[in-house]
C-alpha cells in the first residue's frame, strides 16, 4: 500500500481530469465546423457587423455555402488566392470613410487573410519536421509520459492520452493535446490566434446569459446540454459567462482579471478549457490601464501605491541610466527584461503584475532593482552623479536628484528642490520667478525703445 505523502505526490503530478465523460467520445455526430470562433467569448452578436461581413465575403468571393463558415472557406484557399484578396482588401480600406463599420469588417477581414497566409508560410517550412497545422495549431508529435502518474487528457474528446498506445499531439503554441485520430475533428481555434488580433480581456464579472440563449447547447463543441444526465451536465464559465459540456470545461480554475480589477479579488474559479488556454497566454501582456479602469485601486491598496511610486522613480532613473556609459556597457537596465513594459511607461500592467503586487513579491523585486539604480546614479558613477540638483533655496551642497523622497520637481522648468523649502517658498520656483523677472524687463527695454524712436 502506498503512504499518504505518495499519493499527495502523485495527484500534484497529474494533469488536469476533465471529471465525467459522455460514453461515445469517438463517434460523435458533431459537425467540425461549429460557430466556435474566439470573438464568441464576449456573448451576443452584431447584426450590422454580420450584414457589413457578408458583403465583404460576397466581393472577396467568399460568399457562405451551407456546410462552412467564411473562414473556413479561406482555410481552403490557394496561397494565391489569398494574396490576391489580401491586395483586395488594402484597396477596399483605403476607399472606405475612416470609423465605419465597413472600414473595421475589412480591417478585421484583412487580418484573417494575412494570418492565413502566415501559416501557409509556416505550414511549408516545418513540413519536414513532421509538425502538422489545424484551426491555427501547430500540433507536434508529443512524447510519452516519463511516468505513470503524468496523466494526460485529450482537448477534444476528453479521454486520457495513454502515451504507450496512444499517438499524441500538443500545440507549441497554446499546449493544447489531442489524439491522432482527433486532429482533423478538432473545432476549438488556437488561442494564439487570439491574442494576435484582439489581446483584450473581457471585463465583465461572469457576463452570463442563460443556457436559453444558448438553445441548450455547448458553447464551443455545440452538443446538447442539460441536467437530466451528468454526462451531459452545464458546466458556466466563470471568464465567458457561457455554459460547455463536461468536455470542454474540466473544472479549471485561475485568477480572473475582471474580479482583480473591480472587486481585488485573486480567487480563483472555474473556466472552460479555450478560456484557460486563451488566460495563460494574456497572463504576461501589459493591457490593463489601472489609471483608466479603476483609479481608486491606488486609494486603498497599498501595494499598488508602492508599486505605482517605484515605477515612476525607475522611469526616472532610465534618463540616467540611458545616456550612462558604465550603465550601457553593463546593461543595467536588463534587469527589467522580464517586465519590459516597466521601462516604457507607468501605468501598464499585466494580470501577473497584480497577482505579485498582492503576494508582496513584484514590491521586493523593484524596491531591488530601484536600490540597485540608485547605487549607481548617486554613489558609483561620477558621470551620473554630475547630473544631480542643488536646492536653489536652502542652498545646501548636498546633491539631490528627482527620484529622492522629500523632493519636488518644477512643472515648468524641471528644477529639482526639497519639498519643505519649496511649500515654505509659497510652492514657487526660485528659477521660474527669474526667468519671469527676466521676460518682463526685456519686454519693458522693447517698449522704451520703440518710444525713444
Amino acid at each position: 500500500m502506498k503512504g499518504r505523502g505518495e499519493e499527495e505526490e502523485e495527484e500534484e503530478e497529474e494533469e488536469e481530469c476533465p471529471g465525467v465523460l459522455p460514453p461515445t467520445p469517438r463517434n460523435s455526430t458533431l459537425s467540425p465546423y461549429t460557430d466556435d470562433t474566439y470573438s464568441d467569448l464576449s456573448p451576443g452578436t452584431d447584426s450590422e457587423a454580420a450584414a457589413e461581413e457578408a458583403a465583404i465575403n460576397h466581393e472577396l468571393g467568399l460568399s457562405e455555402d451551407h456546410f462552412s463558415k467564411p473562414e473556413e472557406s479561406i482555410l481552403n484557399m490557394t496561397k494565391e488566392n489569398v494574396e490576391n484578396n489580401i491586395e483586395k482588401c488594402k484597396a477596399l480600406i483605403l476607399q472606405c470613410e475612416e470609423s465605419t463599420s465597413r472600414r473595421r469588417a475589412l480591417v478585421h477581414k484583412l487580418i484573417q487573410l494575412r494570418l492565413r497566409l502566415q501559416e501557409m508560410h509556416d505550414t511549408a517550412e516545418i513540413a519536414s519536421t513532421g509538425v502538422l497545422v489545424k484551426m491555427g495549431h501547430h500540433l507536434q508529435p508529443q512524447k510519452p509520459p516519463l511516468t505513470r502518474a503524468s496523466k494526460q487528457y485529450c482537448d477534444k474528446c476528453a479521454h486520457i492520452i495513454w502515451g504507450v498506445i496512444h499517438i499524441s499531439y500538443v500545440c507549441s503554441l497554446c499546449d493544447y493535446r489531442c489524439h491522432g485520430r482527433c486532429v482533423e475533428d478538432t473545432i476549438r481555434r488556437c488561442a494564439s490566434t487570439r491574442v494576435t488580433e484582439d489581446p483584450m480581456y473581457i471585463l465583465r464579472i461572469c457576463p452570463e446569459v442563460g443556457l436559453a440563449s444558448q438553445n441548450y447547447k455547448c458553447a464551443e463543441c455545440k452538443r446538447i446540454i442539460t441536467n437530466k444526465s451528468a454526462w451531459s451536465e452545464p458546466r458556466r464559465c466563470d471568464y465567458t459567462g457561457l455554459y460547455y459540456c463536461p468536455a470542454c470545461h474540466w473544472g479549471s480554475r485561475v485568477v480572473l482579471p475582471a474580479r482583480v480589477l473591480h472587486n481585488w479579488d485573486f480567487e480563483e474559479r472555474g473556466v472552460s478549457r479555450q478560456a484557460k488556454q486563451f488566460l495563460a497566454l494574456m497572463r504576461n501582456k501589459p493591457v490593463l490601464d489601472l489609471e483608466k479602469l479603476n483609479l481608486h485601486l491606488f486609494k486603498f491598496v497599498e501595494e499598488l501605491i508602492t508599486v505605482k511610486k517605484l515605477r515612476e522613480d525607475i522611469l526616472l532613473m532610465k534618463r540616467y541610466l540611458g545616456t550612462c556609459r558604465a550603465a550601457q556597457e553593463t546593461r543595467m537596465l536588463r534587469q527589467l527584461e522580464e517586465r519590459q513594459h516597466f521601462v516604457e511607461n507607468s501605468h501598464m500592467y499585466s494580470l501577473q503584475d497584480l497577482v505579485d503586487a498582492e503576494s508582496g513579491v513584484l514590491v521586493t523585486y523593484l524596491q531591488k532593482v530601484h536600490q540597485t539604480f540608485s547605487e549607481h546614479i548617486k554613489t558609483s558613477c561620477l558621470v551620473c552623479q554630475g547630473k544631480g540638483y542643488i536646492c536653489e533655496i536652502c542652498d545646501v551642497s548636498d546633491i539631490i536628484f528627482p527620484f529622492d523622497g522629500g523632493v519636488v520637481v518644477c512643472d515648468g522648468c524641471s528644477t529639482v528642490l526639497h519639498h519643505l523649502c519649496y511649500t515654505n517658498r509659497g510652492s514657487k520656483c526660485p528659477r521660474c520667478v527669474r526667468q519671469e523677472a527676466r521676460r518682463r524687463q526685456e519686454t519693458t527695454g522693447d517698449r522704451v525703445g520703440v518710444g525713444r524712436r
